[in-house]
């Protein structure tokens, strides 16, 4: 599986690499799917405010997403992937815009 390098330093050759590239953008990608309802719940309710602010937590875990994709798949560029890019801008964008419109709103 891994191979020891002197001084026991462990490294994983390319296949490997290549095998386990995927699940964490996924991982990445179910949370922020349980965050971004948690916004959109409480966007849409009118009660008070339970847990909407995990939804603000997505930028951070979209860019973590965005940024293991352009580290570790600089060659694959499959359709899932692709997705996944458009869905991390997504996941970037939307609580940002959200925040400076409830932003805008206090200030007039």
């Amino acid at each position: 599986m891994a191979e020891v390098k002197k001084g026991g330093v462990f490294f994983m050759t390319n296949n490997e690499l290549k095998k386990i590239t995927l699940w964490m953008p996924l991982l990445l990608f179910f949370f922020n799917t349980i965050l971004m309802s948690c916004l959109v719940e409480e966007l849409l309710d009118a009660t008070e405010q339970n847990y909407g602010f995990l939804g603000f937590l997505t930028p951070i875990f979209a860019l973590i997403s965005f940024l293991y994709i352009r580290k570790f798949d600089r060659e694959n560029h499959s359709y899932l992937v692709r997705i996944l890019q458009g869905l991390n801008c997504f996941f970037i964008i939307f609580p940002i815009t959200v925040f400076m419109i409830f932003v805008l709103a206090f200030l007039k």
